[in-house]
């Protein structure tokens, strides 16, 4: 929880170089299947590219809202609300985004952004059909109600 807290301190801090150790050297991040020429990104370089390139499409507020943080199937999920104002167009819009993130020894290795929330929740429950003893192979418990 605290890695995934982390993320949206530095974020909004706008502090790239500490947001980008978030990630492991060798994580693997999927932006929102809608947007426009994305696909899977490998290591920490091609992610931090990737949000070089949206800090380049903002101007002024850029600010990640954290709404909800939660745990579900081993995995850290965070509900956001994203708010920025477009650098040519000057247009400030809100968008909703559900990030779906794996973390081990302290490093995201796996996120995962969803624009709908509810199907981010499916995903989470076909992985949890498709490897249900996935908590009990990996060690993962769930985390006592101080964390």
């Amino acid at each position: 929880m605290d890695v995934t807290r982390s993320w949206f301190d530095t974020w909004n801090r706008g502090d790239l170089d500490a947001f980008i150790e978030l990630y492991a050297e060798d994580a693997e991040m999927i932006p929102p299947s809608s947007w426009v020429e994305t696909g899977t990104l490998d290591g920490r370089p091609a992610i931090r590219r990737f949000f070089e390139g949206l800090k380049e499409s903002w101007e002024g507020q850029d600010e990640a809202v954290l709404r909800e943080l939660f745990w579900a199937e081993g995995r850290v999920v965070s509900r956001m609300d994203w708010r920025v104002r477009g650098r040519v167009s000057g247009i400030e819009t809100q968008i909703g985004v559900t990030n779906v993130n794996t973390i081990e020894g302290g490093k995201i290795v796996r996120q995962q952004h969803y624009l709908d929330h509810d199907e981010a929740l499916k995903a989470l429950e076909l992985a949890a059909r498709v490897k249900p003893s996935a908590k009990r192979l990996n060690g993962w418990a769930p985390p006592s109600s101080s964390t």
